[in-house]
C-alpha cells in the first residue's frame, strides 16, 4: 500500500514561498493498493492526482468524500481524468 498526500491545507489553497516545501492544496489523499487507487477527498490537490493517474495509465479509481465542506470538494471539476472518454 502507498499513500500520497496531494493536499492537506485547510479552507483555502495557498501559493506562497513558505508553503513550497509542503504544498498549498486542500484535502486530497491517494491510497494505492494492489486492487487499485482510492482517492480520499477532492480538494484542489485532485488536479495533480488526476494528471498523475493519466501519466500512470490508471483508468479507474474509487473516490471517498469524507464530507461536503468546500475545501474537500472544490477541486472536483478540475480533475482532468473525469473528462476523458477513454476511462
Amino acid at each position: 500500500m502507498k499513500i500520497r498526500f496531494w493536499g492537506v491545507r485547510g479552507s483555502f489553497p495557498v501559493s506562497l514561498p513558505n508553503v513550497n516545501r509542503y504544498g498549498g492544496n486542500t484535502a486530497c489523499v491517494e491510497v494505492e493498493t494492489q486492487e487499485g487507487v482510492i482517492c480520499i477527498d477532492a480538494g484542489t490537490g485532485i488536479r495533480g492526482l488526476g494528471k498523475s493517474l493519466i501519466d500512470r495509465s490508471v483508468h479507474r479509481f474509487d473516490m471517498l468524500l469524507s464530507h461536503a465542506h468546500w475545501d474537500h470538494i472544490q477541486g472536483f471539476p478540475h480533475c482532468e481524468l473525469l473528462y476523458r472518454d477513454d476511462v
